[in-house]
């Protein structure tokens, strides 16, 4: 009965960090945000296997939707920053970049 126990305890914490997975901040860079315009966000997601396909694209992705946002094209203090869910042998990618449309 109480191998049986643990065995019920172990498979409701793994079905529980396999829910809500675990999310980490690979990198990230951080700009001046003094500059005048108005404040402009956009991001790109994508999902990985086993940390060995990681999707290809994501910044430049991330970074044409940011630019999309500003008809003069003109983008200034523009940071970005990575992060990445984990779900046992999938991972979900996310790129949020952020910056100031002049």
């Amino acid at each position: 009965m109480k191998s049986l126990n643990s065995i019920i305890l172990a498979a409701l914490l793994a079905g529980c960090a396999q829910a809500y997975g675990c999310v980490f901040v690979q990198s990230s860079a951080i700009a001046d945000r003094s500059g005048a315009g108005n404040p402009i966000t956009a991001n790109a997601s994508d999902l990985g296997y086993l940390h060995l396909v990681a999707p290809q694209g994501l910044t430049q992705t991330a970074l044409a939707n940011l630019l999309s946002s500003c008809a003069t094209g003109k983008v200034s203090g523009v940071t970005t920053e990575l992060s990445v869910r984990d779900f046992f042998f999938v991972q979900s990618y996310n790129v949020s970049v952020s910056g100031t449309c002049s």
